[in-house]
């Protein structure tokens, strides 16, 4: 899919972009921004289109159009492709009745294109995840030792499995170099260099690592 409307700046809320794959995609609320900063960090999503696509529908006998705020495309065999709409929760709730006939056409296009139409509010976005990937964006341009980063990402390989414990007692034994160790390890997750649990404590050294592409 492709960009159907434009976002333009505005006063009322916040407006803005998000990097995605060198790519800029428009926001227009934090909302809409911490949704874009979440998806695009999970490996099994391969496109994000803000405002892709212009949905027909029928509202006591008018003809409208319906433009949903983004399309997700998921990595094949991992879920259906998602049509989403983001709302906080007290407006769509308030609301929902008279922005029913909409979404049911815009339920009614998913079903035949084999997608998802999901309403992601605050409850939604606002999770672990999200607050463990905004700490590890402050870690992504990190200076760094490329003897260190190597000599780590061979190790994590040979382990299969191993945890930051391990890597920090190794590597940064030394409690004066204790705080470098973490920011590197954490410079390796922000950039996906080694995998982990995006929904664990990324802080805890009990937390386990491995080689991204094992």
């Amino acid at each position: 899919m492709r960009q159907v409307r434009k976002i333009k700046p505005t006063r009322r809320s916040i407006s803005g972009n998000v990097s995605y794959k060198g790519l800029p995609i428009a926001f227009e609320s934090s909302l809409e921004r911490d949704f874009i900063i979440y998806h695009s960090f999970k490996n099994d999503v391969i496109d994000i289109v803000p405002q892709p696509i212009a949905i027909p529908f029928n509202k006591n006998g008018r003809n409208y159009e319906y433009t949903p705020d983004f399309f997700v495309q998921m990595a094949p065999n991992t879920g259906k492709s998602l049509i989403v709409e983001v709302k906080p929760k007290k407006e769509w709730q308030e609301n929902w009745r008279d922005w029913s006939d909409k979404w049911k056409a815009t339920i009614a296009f998913c079903r035949e294109q084999d997608f998802r139409f999901a309403i992601y509010d605050e409850d939604r976005i606002h999770h672990l995840a999200l607050d463990n990937i905004n700490f590890l964006m402050r870690y992504k341009s990190t200076s760094v030792v490329p003897e260190e980063v190597a000599a780590i990402l061979e190790d994590i390989e040979q382990r299969g499995c191993t945890t930051v414990e391990y890597l920090l007692e190794r590597y940064f034994k030394s409690h004066l170099y204790r705080p470098q160790g973490k920011r590197l390890i954490w410079h390796l997750m922000a950039n996906k260099m080694i995998g982990f649990n995006i929904w664990s404590d990324i802080r805890s050294e009990k937390m386990e690592v491995w080689c991204e592409h094992s």
